[in-house]
């Protein structure tokens, strides 16, 4: 336990000192028993990885994990490559430990275009490495796993990508 607990202290430094806009969640940073910020908390819907293999957010990609999260979408001229461009810079830094300790996830705004196979050529052109899930699935699912893990705000529709 120790050893996973160093390393997301790191990840969550290394995701800091980057200046990349997600969420990072942790098992050291779990609430306790019957708070509820635990499993009924968080959804469990079924998303789509960039291999097309269906994935279940809270009891596959969550539970036991320590995770960063990011939202993005491939259309993106802005925020996203510059995020995605640092966050790879992380994985780097964190070495063989990104799958194995720490886990990172880029959940796609935008299902419609965002396909497995566009979502994998994304991840391919950022030389992304092994450990990081990019994702995507119903809108409306999408929109609740933002909205439950504060990914999104009012003004998402007023900026020019289309979120803040």
């Amino acid at each position: 336990m120790q050893r996973r607990n160093s390393a997301s202290t790191v990840a969550l430094a290394a995701l800091f000192l980057a200046g990349a806009s997600f969420l990072a969640i942790s098992p050291s940073l779990a609430a306790p028993p019957g708070s509820p910020w635990g499993a009924g908390y968080f959804p469990n819907v079924e998303l789509t990885t960039q291999d097309g293999v269906k994935v279940r957010f809270y009891d596959d990609l969550l539970k036991g994990k320590a995770v960063a999260i990011n939202v993005i979408w491939t259309h993106c001229v802005d925020a996203c490559p510059l995020e995605t461009a640092r966050l790879v810079q992380v994985q780097r830094l964190l070495g063989d430990r990104v799958g194995k300790d720490i886990f990172f996830y880029s959940i796609s705004i935008d299902p419609k275009r965002d396909t497995p196979a566009v979502l994998k050529a994304y991840a391919k052109k950022f030389d992304v490495g092994p450990g990081w899930l990019f994702l995507t699935g119903k809108k409306q699912d999408i929109d609740l796993i933002r909205k439950k893990l504060g990914l999104s705000s009012r003004n998402d529709a007023e900026s020019r990508d289309g979120h803040a």
